[in-house]
């Protein structure tokens, strides 16, 4: 009646391989999403790089610094930097209202604890700083000219340098 030549997978042997399977997806996927936070964190801070030697080059050939689309317009920063998102960050330049800042760029993760961890910022000193703060509100309907904001934290209205949340990352 039935043939016993037929070699077959059990349905007791597939529940064990797809249990297996699970175990090491548990395992696996938080350490990506970890790598991928890691490298967008990363990609940040070489745009936020890429920002001041633009804005050094925009100053040696006129006298003053520019702004994102200024730079993109001189060929000095991609599309995607000039507007204001680019690998998992959001990008903007900061103005405080007064003459502290030359220049100052931000950038916060899309999806704050998912694209990023970090929030990163930049000025005319030429110094990376890093902060942790809750930037869920940014949204990339914000543009790029975070001046009087008020989805943008207070932080990146304060001189990095003299804010105990900033820590500087590279001088």
């Amino acid at each position: 009646m039935f043939n016993r030549s037929k070699k077959a997978f059990t349905l007791v042997e597939l529940m064990i391989v797809l249990a297996i399977i699970a175990i090491v997806a548990a395992f696996a996927i938080p350490n990506l999403m970890r790598s991928r936070m890691s490298a967008n964190e990363t990609g940040a801070i070489g745009s936020l790089r890429t920002l001041m030697s633009a804005q050094g080059t925009y100053m040696n050939r006129y006298n003053q610094y520019g702004s994102l689309e200024q730079l993109f317009e001189e060929g000095l920063i991609d599309r995607s930097l000039a507007s204001g998102r680019k690998s998992g960050y959001l990008f903007g330049q900061v103005d405080d209202g007064t003459s502290m800042y030359s220049y100052c760029f931000g950038a916060v993760p899309v999806e704050d604890g998912r694209s990023g961890q970090k929030e990163f910022t930049v000025d005319q000193t030429g110094v990376i700083y890093e902060t942790d703060v809750d930037s869920s509100a940014v949204t990339p309907d914000v543009g790029t000219d975070w001046h009087d904001n008020p989805v943008i934290p207070d932080v990146f209205t304060d001189d990095p340098g003299d804010n105990p949340l900033w820590t500087p990352i590279s001088e």
